[in-house]
């Protein structure tokens, strides 16, 4: 490759200029007139020196020719305002390089300044013969003890040596670690987010009450559900505008309608069946009243907005989409149910005599409320967003659909809740998982049948 300030074109002069005036646009504009031709698009930022840039195409670039390329237009331009250059080769689409290398602006390799004799002239290079001295004998034959010490102060001459090769930028890069650049990628966001987010809460509302703390934490695990559910789903549409709604009306609205309707016949029948002082009525009484009573009014809470949101609106045509906005809903509800229990338990906690089996069940129950059930609240509600997003491509067979995902959910759920604590309810919640996924692996194969059903429903409607 030439130089890429070479073969100016009728606009380049004024942007040559710029250049050797040492601005990054106009140096990046000229790299990317000879570079993005051949499908290498050029980003540069220019920082106390340090001249960064970043190479991406589909294919890797070559790093030796663009280096050398780099270089040698740089070194044309004679900015002064540029010392170190530090060049990132990148694939498309890649949040990290695949190469780096980096270099002073000007280094020039210096060619070795020894001069050798010829063998003639070693030949006759006469060495005098010296006896040495009984002290100089003593001095290169030092005494045993004094050997170590010897040895050890050149191993440790040779390690302050060989550190002396490394250069300060390239052991801490710095100046990547603070460029702009480096915070566009999705992933670093995520890992600050994650990483900071516990750290930050307890400088802000360390000293705050257990509500507080409760409703940051809820909204920290469920975050992170929320985005492991997004990358396993990839749903076809998203909008943070409704996947906050869905949230903040299951938390702030449905549980509160769910609360009500637990007082109301025949939901509180149900509910009184599960209440400990009940517990005698036997195992078949407690099963009807939570698949029954906990799970369907649950289910139907955490349904409601999508109903609401979406599927009445017409707003959904595709049941991984509708599986999605119901899991986010369901976090929405174990966000709200976190809280309500630690509250119950730092009370237990508060009124038991203050030991060791005290507080390892107490912070046992709040990693269950905050970190496992959000993802068993998310998993069901999704199975019935799941139908829900069916229905929406059969309307001819609307009402049924959900019920078949609403009873779905509702049996996984009571009956999880029955046997919790015990080998039945971890075979429950895992059985409950791998149907989730099961769903979102066969969902062409439901949505094909869905349109089938439908056509062949207006096909019969049209005789």
């Amino acid at each position: 490759m030439n130089g890429f300030v070479s073969n100016p074109t009728a606009n380049q002069p004024n942007l040559l200029e710029l250049a050797k005036q040492g601005s990054p646009q106009a140096i990046v504009a000229l790299m990317n007139r000879h570079l993005q031709p051949k499908g290498i698009l050029v980003e540069a930022n220019l920082m106390d020196g340090c001249f960064e840039i970043i190479l991406q195409a589909d294919q890797l670039p070559n790093q030796e020719s663009l280096v050398a390329f780099i270089r040698k237009g740089l070194m044309s331009l004679e900015v002064a305002s540029i010392k170190t250059v530090r060049i990132y080769g990148q694939q498309a689409g890649k949040d990290f390089p695949d190469w780096t290398e980096e270099f002073e602006l000007g280094e020039i390799p210096v060619p070795s300044l020894e001069i050798k004799p010829t063998q003639s002239e070693r030949s006759n290079v006469q060495v005098p013969k010296i006896e040495p001295s009984f002290e100089e004998v003593r001095q290169v034959n030092p005494v045993p003890n004094l050997i170590g010490s010897a040895k050890q102060q050149s191993r440790e001459s040779e390690f302050i040596a060989a550190l002396q090769t490394f250069q300060f930028s390239s052991v801490i890069p710095y100046r990547q670690a603070l460029s702009p650049n480096l915070y566009n990628s999705r992933t670093v966001k995520l890992l600050l987010f994650f990483g900071l987010f516990p750290l930050t809460l307890m400088l802000v509302v360390g000293r705050a009450g257990l509500s507080d703390v409760s409703w940051s934490l809820g909204a920290y695990y469920a975050s992170i559900w929320g985005i492991i559910l997004y990358n396993l789903i990839k749903p076809v549409q998203f909008s943070w505008k409704d996947t906050l709604k869905c949230v903040f009306f299951t938390a702030f609205v449905g549980i509160p309608i769910d609360l009500f309707i637990q007082t109301v016949p025949p939901f509180s029948f149900l509910y009184a069946a599960i209440t400990p002082i009940n517990g005698g009525l036997g195992l078949l009484p407690k099963i009807i009243g939570f698949v029954f009573g906990v799970g369907v009014l649950e289910e139907l809470c955490k349904a409601l907005p999508i109903y609401l949101f979406l599927l009445r609106p017409g707003k959904l045509n595709d049941p991984l989409t509708a599986a999605f906005y119901g899991a986010i809903s369901g976090l929405g509800f174990a966000i709200a149910e976190g809280v309500s229990y630690s509250f119950i338990y730092a009370n237990i906690l508060a009124t038991q005599e203050f030991g060791e089996e005290s507080l390892g069940n107490y912070v046992l129950s709040n990693t269950i409320r905050f970190v496992s059930l959000p993802l068993n609240h998310a998993i069901w509600a999704g199975i019935v967003g799941y139908f829900f997003g069916l229905a929406a491509i059969n309307p001819s067979r609307k009402a049924p659909i959900i019920f078949i995902g609403v009873a779905i959910s509702a049996v996984l759920h009571g009956l999880y809740d029955s046997f919790s604590g015990t080998l039945i309810g971890l075979t429950i919640i895992t059985f409950s998982v791998l149907l989730f996924a099961a769903y979102l692996r066969n969902s062409k194969q439901m949505v094909d049948e869905m349109q089938q059903a439908e056509m062949s429903h207006q096909a019969s409607q049209s005789r």
